[in-house]
């Protein structure tokens, strides 16, 4: 894979992912208003993620609904959301989105207002397995981190068995959910914690997961990311 998708989640941090697609050109830079940020959100913040989607090419994310962390906000959440995902749908441009624990919400939205790109990825998918179908007739895609190496996600696998293989990604999401230690080829600790953060290095480790996981051969299932990466992300490459 010779190309990434960073995710801006704020205006805040929107030119930081300019800069690095500038001296990165295998980064596919992307911009969102993520569901954890929406309350502190200039006044401007829409022309400013509309400035920065024409910078260069671009696509959508990371945007979403969260009501585990953020539940008490759920209508602004859905607002936003949605200003979002229809900006996506005039562009045709791809679209990451967050969500923890508003499935059903989601899931009416998008139906409602279908998807008009070459995808959408919902990442590192803690849906449940009797969505999984819903989601694909929809146009989803969905991701594997190494977050679901950790003994306690183990349920994790059946649902990704449930996927297609056309439908799935790899991230790591970085510098949040970093894999168990024996799946961290580069750790870092924050500035402020002493707690180890992703690195995006682990992206290889996540694939020989990924690839041990759903028990598929590791150069097949590189070709089959390769492939389900082009046809998501291929507009801008």
């Amino acid at each position: 894979m010779d190309r990434i998708v960073v995710n801006g989640t704020r205006a805040a941090d929107w030119f930081m992912v300019e800069q690095l697609a500038e001296q990165l050109p295998q980064v596919i830079p992307s911009f969102g208003l993520h569901p954890w940020w929406i309350e502190e959100r200039p006044e401007d913040w829409f022309n400013k993620l509309e400035s920065s989607l024409e910078s260069s090419p671009s696509v959508i994310g990371e945007i979403g609904l969260d009501k585990w962390f953020k539940k008490e906000n759920i209508k602004d959440q859905v607002s936003v959301f949605l200003e979002q995902w229809h900006l996506a749908n005039e562009r045709k441009l791809p679209v990451t989105i967050h969500c923890l624990k508003a499935w059903g919400t989601l899931l009416d939205l998008i139906r409602k207002h279908p998807h008009q790109g070459p995808g959408f990825l919902l990442h590192s998918y803690s849906g449940p397995l009797e969505m999984v179908d819903q989601w694909v007739e929809l146009g989803a895609r969905f991701s594997i981190s190494g977050h679901f190496a950790h003994p306690r996600k183990a349920s994790r696998h059946e649902v990704f068995q449930r996927i297609p293989l056309n439908r799935i990604l790899i991230e790591t999401d970085a510098p949040d959910m970093p894999p168990p230690e024996e799946w961290t080829e580069f750790s870092i600790h924050s500035n402020t914690e002493q707690k180890p953060v992703n690195h995006p290095g682990n992206l290889t480790s996540i694939y020989q997961f990924a690839a041990k996981w759903l028990e598929i051969p590791q150069d097949e299932f590189e070709c089959i990311i390769e492939l389900n990466f082009r046809e998501m992300f291929g507009m801008m490459m």
